[in-house]
């Protein structure tokens, strides 16, 4: 879903809640079973969450994702648009999520399609500041997608377990509130209803929140951390002035 402000073009989130880097049938079926509407199948080749397109056992993946009326989101980082394009036909993708350093020519070309895209916006750790959120989103301003704000996990391209300011991103959406967008960087269950009320998120994604051992998904950690997002989400609350 898009709206329209002056020539600026916004997307919405195709998703609430996004267990990322699932592997294993038994997970698709535990985020099926939980509140999260979305799960994401990692391209990344060196990352610990990476699942081989070529395969059969990913489209199975897919197919049962689908089956259970998720949201099959693809995390690719730094592939070729016909790539990109390529993978998501065969294994049947939803949504595309960039997460590397993707130049906006080939973000335009993805967005042509069908399929929305999700722009992961790499943010500092420390001295993080409205302004400086918005001179990172500001390149995407123009471009069809949906904005996802992640910490810098370096060389990891996310899923590093790092957190942001959630305070500073709050004082940023105040002063854009016409921009959509949706957290991650460090999320678990512990922490998510204060990031959503203290940051304002109204879309979550979580990976290493929900391992145990890290790279490694728990049914458990997955129902829990899903139940506590939608609540917080729902809820929609603000923090205390």
């Amino acid at each position: 879903m898009a709206s329209r402000i002056g020539e600026v073009v916004l997307e919405t989130s195709p998703f609430r809640i996004k267990i990322c880097g699932v592997r294993r049938q038994e997970i698709i079926e535990a985020v099926g079973a939980s509140a999260a509407d979305a799960i994401g199948l990692n391209f990344f080749p060196l990352s610990v969450r990476y699942v081989d397109p070529e395969v059969a056992k990913t489209s199975e993946l897919s197919r049962t994702a689908a089956s259970l009326g998720l949201c099959r989101v693809g995390v690719f980082v730094n592939e070729t648009v016909d790539r990109i394009l390529a993978i998501a036909d065969a294994v049947g993708i939803d949504a595309i999520q960039l997460h590397g350093d993707e130049p906006e020519s080939d973000v335009r070309r993805l967005t042509e399609g069908e399929r929305p895209v999700i722009r992961a916006i790499k943010l500092p750790l420390s001295g993080l500041a409205p302004e400086a959120i918005e001179v990172a989103i500001r390149p995407w301003r123009s471009v069809p997608v949906s904005l996802l704000l992640d910490a810098d996990g370096g060389g990891q391209h996310g899923g590093a377990g790092k957190r942001l300011d959630w305070d500073a991103i709050r004082r940023w959406s105040d002063d854009h509130p016409e921009i959509a967008w949706g957290l991650a960087g460090g999320l678990d269950a512990e922490n998510v209803s204060e990031a959503v009320r203290r940051s304002g998120a109204r879309a979550v994604d979580v990976a290493s929140g929900v391992e145990a051992p890290r790279g490694t998904k728990s049914a458990q950690r997955i129902n829990r951390f899903a139940n506590v997002a939608d609540d917080a989400i729902r809820s929609g609350r603000r923090p205390s002035r």
